[in-house]
C-alpha cells in the first residue's frame, strides 16, 4: 500500500510510506529555499513520488494532516512571512482591541496581502462571525478544507475518496510512537501551541495500537513561550530555541521574579492543567508584569517554569497509568532542557523524543495513522536513521565550471575521510554534504558544518564568518556511540540519535568537546552516531578519533543565517561562496579555499 502524507501548515512537508517502509520525507522549504515554508508542499510531494518510484495513479490514499487548518494563517502565510514587526503590529492592532478592549478589527485591513497561489481564498471575503476571531473562524476552516481537497485533486488527479484528514494531535502521537524503539506499554504525550481544538493529549500505545485517554486545551505553555519570545525581541514560531539557549546565563537573582510571575498563572492539576489566574492575553498581561525585569531573567524564569511544568505533567501521567516508558512529540518536544528534566524523573525508565517534534512531522504521523488503520498486510519498519530527504545530485562538476570555482578554490576528487579528519584536526571548518538529506530541523552529518570540538576558538569562527549566530547559542556534538559514556551522564542509557535531549557533561567532555557544549551550564545535546545508521559519518569521526583521541565532532546545520538547511550541490556552493567556510566536501569531492 502506498500512503502519501502531507502537512500544509507550518513547516509544510510530505512523506511516502510504501508497504510499511518510510521511503521518503522532506520539508517544502528545502526546495523553495523559504525558511519555515507554509502551504501546499508541491515539490516535496513530487520528490516523494519520484523517490518511491510511483505515479499518481499508484497512490492508495493521502493522509492530510490537521482537520481544521486556520485559513487566515494559511492565506497570509503568517508563519513564513511575518517579521517581528508584523507580530508586534498584530498584537497591538488586532489582539489588543479584540481581547482587551472588546473591539472588532478587520484582520485584512491590517494584513491585506494574500500571497498563497495554491488555494482559492475568495471565501475569506465573506463577513466573519462576530463571536469568533478572524484567525479561529470555524466556517472558514470548513470551507478551506473543501479547497484543500480540490487542490489535491488538481495536483494529483486523485479521487476524493482517497483523501483522509487526520486530527492534529493524532498525527503527533502516531509519529512519536512509531518512530520510537518502544512498542509495549508506552505513554505518549503531545504538547504544542494549538491544533484541532486542543494543545495537548495523552495516549497509551501497546503492540502498535494507540488509545487516546485525554485531550485538553488548557496547556498553554507553548503559547506563553511564543509570546515571551516576541517580548524579548525575537521571532515567534522560530526563535524559541534562542530563548532556551539564553536561559542558562540568567542568575537566580534576576530570574526569580519572572519565574514567580509565570508560576502564578498555569499549574499542573493531575494529568491536566488549570489556572490560578488566567491572563486575558499572553503578551500585554506579561509585558506589564515583567516591565522591570532583565531580558536574561525573563528567559531564565520562563525556561525554569516550562521545565518544571512539563516534568510534573509527565510524572503525574506516568503514575496515573502505572507506566515507566514515555515518548513525546509536538512543538514543546523541541525544548531539550525540559526533556532533560523529564528524562531524570525517578519513574522514567525509558524515554525517547523523535527528531522532528514540530509540525513538519505531521505528514509522517498522519501517514502512519492511516497505515496502521488501513494496511493489514504489512508491518511498519522502524527506520535505522533519519536520512529520508533528497540525495546529492550529480550537477557538481557543471556548477564548478560554470562558476569558475577553480580560480579561488582547489578541487580535489576522491578525498578520503582520513584527509578530512586531518583538516578538522588542524581547525579548518568543513561543510559536509553526503548522500540523502536529513528530515526535520537538525543536521545529522549529511548536511552539516563540522569542526574540531576541542578548540573554543572555532565557535567564534563559525559564528562570525559563516553562521552569524547569536553569541550565546551553543553548538552540539556528534559522538561515537561507544564513547557516549565518556562524555555525557546517562545512567539510564537513554537513546539520543537526533539531538533531542540535553544531558549533563563529564569533565572529559568539557575538555574534548568544549566548543560543542553550553558554556553557561555545561549541558550537552548530543547526536549518538553508530556505524549502522550512517557508516560514512561514523568512519569520519572514527578517523578523527584516531588522530586526536576525541570521539566526537562539533556539528551544526549547513546554512546561511535565515536560510533553510542546504539540499543539493547548488545550495551548498551558495553557502560556500557567501561565507568563509574553509572547505566544502560534496560526496567525494572537496572544494578547498586557496587562502587556507
Amino acid at each position: 500500500m502506498n500512503i502519501l502524507g502531507i502537512n500544509e501548515g507550518h513547516m509544510s512537508s510530505a512523506c511516502l510510506i510504501k508497504d510499511g517502509v518510510l521511503v521518503a520525507a522532506v520539508c517544502e522549504e528545502r526546495f523553495t529555499r523559504n525558511k519555515n515554508e507554509q502551504g501546499y508542499p508541491e515539490r516535496a510531494i513530487e520528490y516523494c513520488l519520484k523517490e518511491g518510484k510511483i505515479t499518481n495513479n499508484e497512490i492508495d490514499c493521502v493522509a492530510t494532516a490537521t482537520e481544521e487548518l486556520q485559513a487566515v494563517l494559511e492565506a497570509t502565510q503568517r508563519y513564513r512571512r511575518f517579521t517581528i514587526s508584523d507580530y508586534i503590529k498584530e498584537n497591538n492592532e488586532y489582539w489588543k482591541p479584540k481581547l482587551l478592549e472588546n473591539k472588532e478589527v478587520n484582520y485584512f485591513d491590517l494584513f491585506p496581502e494574500l500571497p498563497n497561489n495554491y488555494y482559492d481564498f475568495s471565501f475569506l471575503k465573506e463577513e466573519t462571525d462576530s463571536e469568533q476571531s478572524y484567525i479561529t473562524n470555524k466556517k472558514w476552516s470548513e470551507l478551506f478544507q473543501k479547497e484543500r481537497v480540490k487542490n489535491l485533486r488538481r495536483q494529483l488527479n486523485i479521487s476524493e475518496d482517497k483523501i483522509f484528514f487526520v486530527d492534529h494531535h493524532t498525527g503527533h502521537a502516531y509519529y512519536a510512537y512509531f518512530m520510537s524503539p518502544y512498542r509495549k506499554n508506552v505513554l505518549i504525550l503531545t504538547a504544542d501551541a494549538w491544533g484541532d481544538g486542543c494543545n495537548c493529549s495523552i495516549w497509551v500505545g501497546n503492540e502498535n495500537n494507540l488509545e487516546l485517554h485525554h485531550k485538553s486545551a488548557n496547556n498553554t505553555l507553548a503559547r506563553i513561550y511564543r509570546s515571551m519570545t516576541l517580548l524579548l525581541g525575537m521571532k515567534p514560531n522560530e526563535h524559541e530555541y534562542k530563548v532556551m539557549g539564553l536561559a542558562p546565563y540568567a542568575t537566580e537573582y534576576y530570574s526569580r521574579k519572572p519565574y514567580e510571575v509565570f508560576k502564578d498563572t498555569l499549574y499542573v492539576d493531575g494529568i491536566d492543567f488549570e489556572y490560578k489566574q488566567k491572563p486575558k492575553d499572553n503578551y500585554f498581561w506579561f509585558k506589564e508584569r515583567l516591565k522591570d525585569c532583565r531580558f536574561d531573567g525573563i528567559a531564565g524564569g520562563l525556561q525554569r517554569f516550562i521545565e518544571e511544568m512539563m516534568a510534573e505533567w509527565a510524572k503525574n501521567t506516568l503514575n496515573h497509568f502505572g507506566l515507566d516508558t514515555l515518548v513525546l512529540s509536538g512543538g514543546l518536544a523541541l525544548n531539550i532542557k525540559a526533556n532533560k528534566l523529564i528524562s531524570e524523573l525517578n519513574n522514567v525508565h525509558k524515554f525517547f523524543v523523535p527528531s522532528a517534534g514540530g509540525d513538519e512531522s505531521q505528514s509522517i504521523g498522519s501517514a502512519l495513522y492511516l497505515f496502521n488503520k488501513l494496511d493489514k498486510k504489512n508491518k511498519f519498519e522502524l527506520p535505522l536513521h533519519d536520512y529520508h530527504g533528497p540525495p546529492i545530485d550529480d550537477s557538481l562538476n557543471n556548477i564548478i565550471h560554470k562558476l569558475n570555482l577553480e580560480k579561488d578554490f582547489v578541487i580535489k576528487n576522491n578525498i578520503s575521510n582520513l584527509e578530512i579528519a586531518e583538516f578538522l584536526k588542524n581547525d579548518l571548518i568543513i561543510g559536509r554534504c553526503n548522500g540523502r538529506a536529513e528530515f526535520g530541523p537538525r543536521a545529522l552529518g549529511n548536511r552539516s558544518i563540522l569542526a574540531n570540538p576541542s578548540n573554543i576558538k572555532n565557535v567564534t569562527k563559525i559564528n562570525n564568518q559563516i553562521k552569524y549566530r547569536d553569541f550565546w547559542m551553543p553548538f552540539t556534538p556528534s559522538i561515537l556511540l561507544e564513547r557516549v559514556s565518556d562524555y555525557i551522564k546517562n545512567p539510564k542509557n537513554l537513546p539520543s540519535p537526533f539531538m533531542t535531549i540535553a544531558f549533563d557533561s563529564t569533565e572529559l567532555a568539557r575538555k574534548d568537546l568544549v566548543a560543542a557544549i553550553h558554556p553557561a551550564d555545561y549541558t550537552i545535546r548530543p547526536q549518538f552516531v553508530d556505524k549502522q545508521s550512517n557508516p560514512g559519518y561514523y568512519d569520519l569521526i572514527k578517523k578523527f578519533e584516531g588522530l586526536t583521541g576525541i570521539g566526537g565532532l562539533l556539528n551544526t546545520s549547513m546554512n546561511l543565517h535565515g536560510e533553510p538547511i542546504v539540499t543539493n550541490s547548488s545550495d551548498a556552493i551558495h553557502t560556500l561562496i557567501n561565507s568563509e567556510l574553509d572547505i566544502l566536501v560534496i560526496n567525494k569531492t572537496a572544494i578547498i579555499r586557496k587562502k587556507i
